[in-house]
Parts: structure tokens; C-alpha cells; sequence
């Protein structure tokens, strides 16, 4: 079979390579793929080298999903994986769109691990953040050392603080109205500890107690 033509992809291809075979069917690639094959319009392929040049374009063609994916928002490597999965893709193919977005720096999830809990610290509790990055795929082995790292007690503390006093005043229009034992199983439900939940209600109506105004106002 011979490459008889290279042209830009449109559609949703675009931006990738059409290259057109004479004797086979047409193939999207990577400008890469093309460089590191030493593709030349006009050169003879083998059977051998064709089944390659379809290896790297259903690469190619994941690849081009994962990026849209990662447009909308940052993801974890399990998280696209999964996502690539539903989508119809080979795990072989997916592996190898994934080693791609590493080399291009587009995929890390030890800094986006970081990154999500140092942005929810102070206002979630350990609990919470742990649930919330392992439901997107997080490792669980860089989820527990960010949080040992990021969130010690006092942070935990402050979270339950700022929380109960958003629960207060969302929940009654007047400190009087307010019911401390709801307040305490929803700061339990959302994970912090009975003890922490307890201390950071008491907390809480002290501190609106002692305001001169009325905190409602």
C-alpha cells in the first residue's frame, strides 16, 4: 500500500493529520506520529508498519476525546480513564492516550490532589474531602497524604467553626430558634467528629450570644 496524500482532519478530528492510503483505509494521527514514524507522501507501507500507523491513530483519537474532556475541567488519570471507557475506547488504546497527556504534562494527579485540598481546607471536613476525591478516582495513597500534610486539627476545627455559624444563620432568624442538636448532626453528617461537631456549636452560640447587634439583622 502507498500514502498517497496528507491533509488537515476537519470535523471533530481537526486538529489532527488525514493521512490517505492507496490500497487502505485513511487514518487520523498526531503531527507526532508523523515525525517519529518518517512518514512521506509516496512511501510504500508494509502490512506491519499499517497495523502500527492504526495503533497510533485510535491513540491519536482518544487522545483528541481526553483533551476535550480536560477542557471542561482538570480530571484524575482513574476519572478520564473511566470516562474514555464509557465512551467505547480499548484499555490498551486508553493507556496509551493517558502516557501521552503525562509526557505533555496535561495529566498529574499528585498536584491536582493538592491543589483540590488546599482549595477546600478550612471549609470541609477531612472526612468530606476524603469522599469527594475518591468518588473522581483520586489515589488514595496521595489523597491521605495531602490531607496529613494540609489539614491538621486546628484546620479541621476552623471548617467546623465556619460551618456551624453558616448552618446558624441559614437556619433560624433568631439565635433563640436555633436547634444545637441538628446543627450538631449536620455538622456529623457532614464528617467531622461528634466532639469537634460539639465543640464548634458551643462555639458558635457563644460567639452570636455576645454580639451587641442582632446577628439576624
Amino acid at each position: 500500500m502507498v500514502l498517497v496524500r496528507r491533509t488537515e482532519a476537519t470535523g471533530k478530528w481537526r486538529p489532527l493529520i488525514c493521512a490517505e492510503f492507496e490500497g487502505a483505509p485513511s487514518l487520523y494521527l498526531t503531527a507526532e506520529d508523523w515525525v517519529d514514524c518518517g512518514l512521506k507522501v509516496g512511501m510504500r507501507m508494509s502490512v506491519k508498519q499499517y497495523a502500527d500507523l492504526e495503533r497510533r491513530a485510535k491513540v491519536a483519537q482518544a487522545l483528541r476525546e481526553a483533551l476535550k474532556l480536560l477542557e471542561v475541567r482538570p480530571r484524575f488519570e482513574g476519572e478520564l480513564s473511566r470516562a474514555l471507557l464509557r465512551k467505547g475506547w480499548e484499555r490498551e488504546v486508553i493507556d496509551g492516550a493517558l502516557v501521552r497527556l503525562r509526557e505533555k504534562g496535561l495529566l498529574n494527579d499528585e498536584k491536582l490532589v493538592r491543589d483540590r485540598v488546599e482549595a477546600w481546607a478550612g471549609t470541609r471536613s477531612r472526612r468530606e474531602i476524603r469522599a469527594k476525591l475518591r468518588s473522581r478516582g483520586a489515589p488514595t495513597l496521595l489523597v491521605t497524604q495531602s490531607l496529613e500534610s494540609c489539614v491538621d486539627d486546628e484546620r479541621e476545627r476552623e471548617a467546623a467553626l465556619r460551618l456551624a455559624e453558616k448552618y446558624f444563620r441559614r437556619a433560624a432568624g433568631r439565635l433563640a430558634d436555633v436547634d444545637e442538636r441538628r446543627a450538631l448532626m449536620h455538622l456529623v453528617r457532614k464528617g467531622f467528629s461528634p466532639s469537634i461537631a460539639r465543640q464548634a456549636v458551643r462555639e458558635t452560640v457563644r460567639r452570636l450570644g455576645e454580639q451587641e447587634v442582632d446577628p439576624w439583622a
